[in-house]
């Protein structure tokens, strides 16, 4: 009967051991699952602020390149406005030559 009493004894000790270390290994798991929950929000959050941060960069780079378009055009345009009033104001090439070749003659003289 002590013998039985006696692994009654042990058993009784290992289980409440092992109910121990149970208990302990939950403490364990919540603390390392409210560490992943944090993680997860922290990853979250910078997922938010990078793809934030990208669209904002996308429609800098679009703004950008359409500013680039229209002062390109506008560009054109003046060259176009710079050549017309140019053309209109040029002297033709025979007048030029007829009054070179008048001034020549009057300087032999």
């Amino acid at each position: 009967m002590d013998q039985i009493n006696e692994k009654d004894a042990n058993q009784d000790q290992q289980i409440a051991l092992l109910l121990h270390r149970i208990e302990e290994a939950e403490k364990t798991q919540e603390g390392l699952r409210e560490r992943v929950r944090k993680l997860e929000k922290w990853v979250w959050g910078a997922g938010a602020v990078i793809a934030a941060a990208i669209t904002l960069i996308g429609f800098v780079t679009a703004a950008d390149a359409k500013q680039f378009e229209d002062e390109q055009s506008i560009g054109v345009l003046t060259d176009k406005i710079r050549q017309y009033e140019a053309e209109k104001k040029r002297t033709p090439v025979e007048d030029v030559l007829k009054n070179a070749l008048k001034e020549w003659e009057l300087w032999q003289q």
